[in-house]
């Protein structure tokens, strides 16, 4: 059975215990957190702050999904840079995320953040995604500790990994128990107008969907038709999270929190 979560970066104009209470009130289940919302590198955020992010969750009887957004900040981080000190700057910040994800009862690090995997010149896009699976291996030793799942999201903004088929090779390739891809909408959809014919062919390798719309709109809030996509991720017996990832927030943060998991919910 799909799992609702928000990704909170959504609310991040409300304190958490006010965003918190009112995803529950609207019906999730989860939460995907953006670790910019809440500091700008995750070591200013101790021990009992870890415990309080947590333990507000709980309470509104909320599940932390996980992270995504990883590399929003702090400034300066590219996991494929040709300068080997910028990779490792950044290699070793991935290791910090995976363990604020495991702190604050995460399962899963979305790698997104487009601009900090661009391949840069000399590198080819396929030699940057090399360096992109190196620079992910102390996170991944983290990962398989803790039973974290790290993801890699093919999108269009990027040169590197930019369709689904791409990410599953790279994992293929990888061969790590916690290497996985997933399904961003937004994404599949500029890449074929059929995502669950997408979502039938590499059911195998998704382990995470973003829920959003081509026009970066909640769904409910643009022309596409979720029905289909759903009901594929039915069909191949999808029982993981489904976060909905909207980056523009129209009509406003509040409603579409409500709405588009309505809508989904109907369906």
């Amino acid at each position: 059975m799909i799992r609702y979560a928000l990704c909170n970066e959504v609310l991040r104009h409300r304190q958490w215990a006010d965003s918190c209470a009112l995803m529950a009130a609207a019906g999730y289940e989860g939460v995907e957190l953006a670790p910019f919302t809440f500091a700008e590198r995750v070591e200013q955020l101790d021990a009992p702050a870890r415990a309080e992010i947590r333990r507000i969750a709980a309470q509104h009887g909320l599940s932390i999904v996980g992270l995504h957004m990883l590399l929003w900040s702090p400034v300066g981080l590219h996991a494929t840079h040709p300068d080997l000190e910028v990779r490792q700057a950044t290699a070793a910040y991935l290791v910090e995320l995976a363990r604020f994800c495991a702190d604050v009862g995460g399962q899963a690090l979305v790698f997104g953040s487009p601009k900090q995997r661009d391949a840069i010149a000399p590198l080819t896009p396929h030699e940057a995604a090399l360096l992109w699976l190196e620079t992910l291996q102390p996170a991944l030793q983290v990962c398989a500790e803790y039973g974290i799942t790290l993801l890699l999201e093919p999108l269009p903004e990027t040169n590197v990994v930019q369709r689904l088929g791409e990410a599953v090779a790279l994992v293929q390739q990888a061969r790590h128990p916690n290497l996985r891809t997933m399904l961003d909408v937004k994404s599949a959809l500029a890449e074929t107008a059929d995502v669950a014919a997408l979502i039938r062919q590499y059911a195998p390798y998704i382990a995470h969907v973003h829920l959003n719309d081509s026009n970066l709109r909640a769904p409910g809030f643009g022309a596409t038709d979720f029905a289909p996509i759903i009901q594929a991720l039915r069909e191949v017996g999808y029982n993981g999270w489904a976060s909905l990832e909207p980056f523009d927030y129209y009509p406003d943060p509040e409603t579409l929190t409500r709405e588009s998991l309505r809508y989904l919910q109907g369906l």
